[in-house]
């Protein structure tokens, strides 16, 4: 991919009117495949951010008590998605109905002009709104946490830093299938084998490269929290999941941190599914992206 082919992506992308990210897969869809997610109650709340408000979605279970709270940030390769696709509004869904209260993140994309740091910026913002929500609710015993996917993943990766670094870290990590680099790393012999199984395009490396620059912005891919796998782990990182994908170049990118973090003494369970592809947190009729749910599900009830 060239630079003038990733403009005009970017060109597209912001002459676009308004997406239906849902992918058919709205409420009532999701609540008709699966009965249990009609026992949540979800709301949406305009918080403040340095860069205006956005939108937090809201997912609280209705039968029983939370037993836990997570900020959660969809991906979309830092240009696209919404919290009301699947990765976002299934994942809500699906966590509240087992008990946990989630924050869902509208964040800023990286159109029209923004970069980075405005949607860490967000993400930071509406994980201390979480906390004084949680206050507010009298449910503040619970353990709250942090977690996105694929580019989400870079973004809760980040701001983990961020709160380990002013030691209000968040009680864990869930990073699903993230993006933690500048570059794909070199895959490891199984991963090799498993990509080869799959018709990659050539141009998929390229486009990493384009949109993790356009993300960081003047900051740079050299920025630690731009770019998470940049950099020391800050004392105090809480413990970490990483859930990857199997045949994914991003999976690479999960080990590598992965074992960034152990070697930092970063309590960690890092994993894939077999069969997978990047985004089965996306598909909600897929054997797999339950699955993927039932993990981090486990993960947060401990």
């Amino acid at each position: 991919m060239t630079t003038t082919q990733f403009e005009a992506v970017l060109a597209a992308l912001e002459a676009a009117p308004p997406q239906d990210h849902s992918d058919g897969y709205d409420t009532a869809r999701l609540i008709e495949l699966d009965g249990a997610l009609a026992d949540v109650e979800v709301r949406d709340a305009a918080i403040p951010t340095p860069a205006g408000d956005i939108t937090v979605r809201i997912y609280r279970p209705t039968s029983t008590p939370s037993s836990g709270a997570i900020v959660w940030a969809h991906g979309g390769a830092w240009v696209g998605g919404s919290i009301d696709m699947p990765e976002g509004h299934w994942v809500g869904l699906s966590l509240a109905a087992r008990g946990l209260t989630v924050y869902s993140v509208d964040y800023h994309l990286s159109l029209r002009g923004i970069t980075f740091p405005v949607p860490s910026d967000d993400l930071l913002a509406a994980y201390d709104w979480a906390r004084g929500d949680l206050l507010t609710t009298g449910t503040d015993d619970i353990d709250l946490h942090l977690g996105g996917a694929s580019a989400g993943g870079n973004l809760a990766a980040g701001v983990a830093k961020r709160l380990a670094r002013r030691d209000t870290p968040p009680a864990s990590l869930v990073l699903a299938y993230p993006s933690l680099h500048a570059e794909f790393p070199e895959p490891s012999t199984e991963l090799a084998a498993a990509l080869a199984r799959v018709d990659f395009p050539d141009t998929l490396p390229g486009l990493l490269a384009f949109t993790m620059a356009h993300f960081a912005g003047e900051a740079g891919i050299h920025d630690e929290i731009a770019v998470p796998g940049n950099g020391a782990v800050p004392a105090g990182h809480p413990r970490t999941l990483i859930l990857n994908a199997d045949a994914d170049p991003l999976r690479a990118s999960g080990e590598l941190y992965g074992s960034l973090l152990r070697d930092a003494d970063v309590q960690v369970e890092m994993e894939y599914l077999p069969g997978s592809l990047h985004g089965f947190l996306n598909e909600p009729e897929s054997d797999l992206g339950r699955a993927g749910i039932d993990r981090v599900a486990d993960w947060l009830l401990r």
